[in-house]
């Protein structure tokens, strides 16, 4: 699968193929491949064949942060829908990591503009931000409490279905 991404002005396209710990491919036409291992949820460990790296991300529908040897990046997906079809936005906001609930800024029946942010979680030290994918209502929110801890895939926000 190619995938495109921006990172501040740049923009780059990704081919990788996964198979049993080894990735082969390309990122913006040049060759790469290696082994790969998921050491815990959003730690990888990537071998090039020029050393091993550690490298930490946060996932979050279509945006991606990525903390390796002391630098971060942003990356966001570029939409990749037919051209006139929009590309569907989940209702459900989940958690794309394990950490602590930093903030919680809305309640159910609260109306937001899409790209309010709605939460704020925090894991290994880094900030990470839940965003309205679409204007609407909230329908429900996550039980816990700020300060409290939410797992990964665990339900932070619904908006109401429209």
């Amino acid at each position: 699968m190619i995938e495109s991404y921006r990172c501040g002005d740049s923009q780059h396209t990704v081919e990788l193929r996964l198979r049993a710990g080894e990735f082969s491919g390309e990122v913006d036409g040049e060759s790469v491949e290696g082994f790969l291992a998921e050491l815990e949820p959003g730690l990888l460990e990537v071998d090039t064949g020029a050393g091993t790296v550690q490298v930490h991300f946060v996932q979050d529908g279509r945006r991606i942060w990525v903390h390796c040897h002391g630098q971060a990046w942003a990356f966001e997906r570029i939409a990749t829908a037919r051209q006139g079809e929009p590309e569907a936005a989940s209702d459900q906001l989940l958690s794309p990591i394990t950490g602590k609930l930093v903030e919680l800024r809305v309640s159910a029946g609260d109306s937001v503009v899409k790209g309010d942010t709605l939460a704020v979680l925090e894991a290994m030290k880094m900030e990470h931000r839940l965003h309205a994918p679409r204007d609407g209502i909230i329908a429900q929110t996550t039980s816990t409490e700020p300060g409290g801890q939410v797992r990964e895939r665990e339900l932070v926000v619904e908006l109401e279905v429209v």
